[in-house]
């Protein structure tokens, strides 16, 4: 396939997570310049960028003032929003206030602090790309409920940015993988990483960073007339109804 992707400068938020930090090795392969923004430690930063060579800087999504400051100014080819909170596990009558607040500070104000950054240069130049990193959770999801809530939330955004850019030159593209081992899901019980392995990873085969990378790449590659509006991919053993997975 023709790489359309050499000499774009991107920014990917979340570039040190597990799906991030594989859409950040795929995109330099490819030959972009990428700025990956996160708020893991200095050390990771420093791991991605000598793997890469990506512009790697600490970056806290939710702080308006401080990503208007660092990514407006900057040329934005491509956007990949793959910063986000999953929450600890429950129902949505009992989330304690700072978690549920958490993720909708990251996971919908945050994607809309760093569209208000990036999003109006791409229009003025009549360019550019936006990838929603969304998830199947949007459907109903026990165990998830503000999280759920959140990526149905990117959904509507994805959607409604979709028509906002109209006519301009600027595709938007919502990607919504199933479950990934990615080790985000130990944040629903309180960082217990042995436990969620026991629990979601291992009575099922689910996709790799790496390969919900290469989804989130393809759908960037496309000729400048095409635009992936929405992608959805899941491992076989993972279907949409409740949702539930084979074996459990």
């Amino acid at each position: 396939m023709k790489n359309y992707l050499e000499y774009k400068q991107v920014i990917v938020t979340g570039g040190t997570g597990g799906i991030g930090s594989e859409v950040v090795h795929l995109l330099t392969g490819a030959g972009c310049n990428v700025l990956s923004i996160s708020i893991d430690s200095k050390d990771k930063r420093k791991s991605l960028t000598s793997k890469t060579g990506a512009e790697c800087i600490y970056l806290d999504v939710t702080d308006r003032a401080a990503v208007m400051q660092a990514l407006e100014p900057r040329k934005c080819d491509i956007l990949v929003v793959a910063a986000g909170a999953l929450g600890q596990t429950g129902t949505l009558f009992d989330q304690p206030a700072d978690t549920a607040q958490r993720l909708v500070d990251v996971n919908i104000l945050g994607i809309q602090n760093c569209l208000q950054a990036v999003v109006p240069g791409m229009i003025l130049r009549d360019d550019g790309h936006i990838l929603f990193l969304g998830s199947v959770a949007l459907y109903p999801s026990l165990g998830q409920p503000i999280y759920s809530a959140t990526k149905a939330a990117v959904h509507s955004m994805a959607c409604n940015l979709r028509m906002e850019a109209y006519p301009h030159n600027l595709r938007v593209t919502e990607y919504r993988p199933g479950r990934v081992r990615s080790g985000m899901h130990a944040e629903m019980f309180d960082g217990d990483h042995a436990k969620a392995k026991r629990r979601l990873y291992d009575p099922v085969t689910t996709m790799s960073p790496a390969e919900a990378a290469e989804g989130i790449v393809w759908a960037l590659n496309q000729p400048p007339h095409l635009c992936v509006a929405q992608l959805e991919v899941m491992a076989t053993e993972h279907v949409i109804g409740g949702v539930r997975y084979k074996g459990m």
